[in-house]
């Protein structure tokens, strides 16, 4: 199985999947009855299957089998688990990424530092951050999943990443964490994040209140 990476974090865990097999491939580590779950029916795509399969794989590794993921009414992710009570995922093409915590609301995402984000660049980024990032792919891979990261964090919806999240300039090659700040309606909160880099991916993590 293509386990690429886990870290251990106190009361929590991040595993990296890389994502080289077919469905096909991974129905032997399911039942007849998993794979007529509702949620995996609804696929068509084949690239889509393979994430909810990928998925719950990595998460028997980590975790054993005992559990079930549902999603809120946004779509978010739900652990059901005795000892892990909160999740988020996250998927490129290649990598798939989960980060798992006994109290703490969490969010992760992983990209391709290959991405053009030169096309979306205004969508997320303010205008200081523009100036900050200066077309620097890492940098604006690093920006990107950490306004993601901080998204699936959050309870709020519909958040506007120019806007709402801030990244605190920090120097890539010499720092792996960072902080942001997120304004919701009443108030800022600032985040510490984590980040790594691997095989032209940007990897970066956030738990709540950790600053």
């Amino acid at each position: 199985m293509p386990l690429f990476k886990t870290i251990t974090l106190s009361d929590g865990l991040i595993a990296v999947w890389e994502l080289s097999e077919t469905s096909i491939e991974l129905f032997p580590n399911f039942s007849p009855e998993d794979l007529e779950d509702s949620e995996f029916q609804k696929y068509t795509y084949e690239k889509r299957k393979v994430e909810w399969l990928a998925t719950r794989v990595l998460l028997k590794q980590m975790i054993g089998s005992e559990f079930t993921i549902s999603y809120s009414e946004t779509g978010k992710p739900i652990l059901n688990h005795n000892r892990y009570k909160h999740i988020s995922i996250s998927h490129s093409r290649y990598f798939l990424a989960v980060f798992i915590h006994e109290h703490l609301n969490v969010g992760i995402d992983i990209e391709d530092m290959t991405r053009n984000y030169n096309a979306v660049e205004k969508r997320y980024l303010s205008k200081e951050e523009l100036i900050v990032v200066t077309k620097n792919t890492k940098l604006q891979c690093i920006y990107w999943c950490a306004k993601e990261a901080i998204f699936k964090m959050v309870l709020d919806e519909g958040i506007e990443f120019r806007e709402q999240i801030n990244i605190v300039p920090f120097n890539p090659e010499q720092e792996n964490q960072f902080t942001a700040r997120y304004t919701d309606k009443t108030q800022e909160w600032s985040y510490q994040l984590h980040f790594q880099s691997f095989s032209d991916h940007c990897l970066v993590w956030v738990m709540e209140n950790n600053v």
